[in-house]
């Protein structure tokens, strides 16, 4: 399991975790090889595109700082993480109810149990 560590006063990690809220909007890339990237709009110029992986990212920011990990890869990985752990996590029953009328005429509503599942989907 990859560790994602946010700090509350690091802009870099708030600025990751508001990107990964925006993973809908990303573009998924998947390479020949089954590897996963994704398209991450530019903060400043929205014509511009870097392309993400967990490792690596196109903007710069890793050259520039020797070597650290920017905004938009811890963004990747947390979203990754999060995938993960909502695949991992077994569905959650919810309780619907269904009305019996006996023959007596006397009404009862009994629990019926439903499996409701919360995915992610990654096309």
């Amino acid at each position: 399991m990859t560790s994602v560590t946010i700090s509350a006063d690091d802009a870099r990690s708030i600025r990751a975790v508001e990107l990964a809220a925006e993973a809908g909007q990303w573009i998924r890339i998947h390479s020949n090889d089954g590897r996963k990237s994704f398209g991450i709009r530019s903060s400043r110029d929205r014509n511009h595109v870097y392309l993400v992986t967990q490792a690596s990212c196109t903007c710069g920011y890793g050259e520039w700082h020797g070597g650290e990990s920017c905004k938009h890869q811890l963004a990747v990985r947390l979203y990754c993480e999060l995938v993960k752990a909502q695949e991992a996590r077994p569905a959650r029953r919810k309780t619907a109810w269904e009305r019996h009328e006996h023959a007596n005429g006397e009404v009862v509503y009994l629990p019926r149990q439903t499996r409701v599942l919360e995915t992610v989907r990654e096309d």
